[in-house]
Formats: C-alpha cells, sequence, structure tokens
C-alpha cells in the first residue's frame, strides 16, 4: 500500500514539474559574485534550487548522523559484553546452600 501511495505522489510530482516546465520557458538571468552571469530557463534554475536544497539539508544531517552511528556501534559493543557476562554467569555451577 505504502509502495502505491509513493508512485501516485510521485506520478503527481512529476505531472507538476513537466507542465511548469512547459508554461516557464522564459530564460532568466542569474548574477553572482566578481561579474558572474548566467542564463538558462526557469525551470532549469528552480531544478538546481531544488537540488542545492537536498545537498545542504543531507550535508546539514551529515554529523547527527555520524554520531548515531557512532552510539550504535557502542550500544552493539556493550550488547555483546553484557551477552559473554551472562553466558559466562550461566556456565558457572550452582553451590548448595545446605
Amino acid at each position: 500500500m505504502k509502495k502505491i501511495v509513493y508512485g501516485f505522489i510521485t506520478v503527481i510530482v512529476l505531472f507538476f514539474g513537466i507542465t511548469v516546465t512547459f508554461q516557464n520557458q522564459h530564460v532568466v538571468d542569474f548574477n553572482y559574485y566578481f561579474g558572474m552571469h548566467w542564463k538558462e530557463p526557469l525551470a532549469w534554475m528552480l531544478l538546481l534550487a531544488f537540488i542545492a536544497g537536498i545537498l545542504i539539508g543531507f550535508v546539514s544531517s551529515l554529523r547527527m548522523l555520524l554520531r548515531l552511528q557512532r552510539q550504535l556501534v557502542h550500544a552493539r559493543k556493550e550488547q555483546r559484553r553484557v551477552e559473554q557476562e551472562v553466558s559466562n554467569l550461566r556456565a558457572l555451577p550452582v553451590k548448595d546452600g545446605v
């Protein structure tokens, strides 16, 4: 069911993206520092802005992702240590108190 919903959303986004591309074929000017100048259709500018946003979001979340990976490695090591300790305790002979 989830795949169907994602597929439907993907088709809708692609449809709107294609229609925006055909409706906005005007060339826009992009002026940057040091006299850099770029002329491209509006759809390309929007696509580049979208990709730049994705990249910035990925890079900004990378620090947290690496921290969580490190915590996961430490937690797995601790789990293995505790499991080994439990198996060692189970292997000890039981002494009768009587």
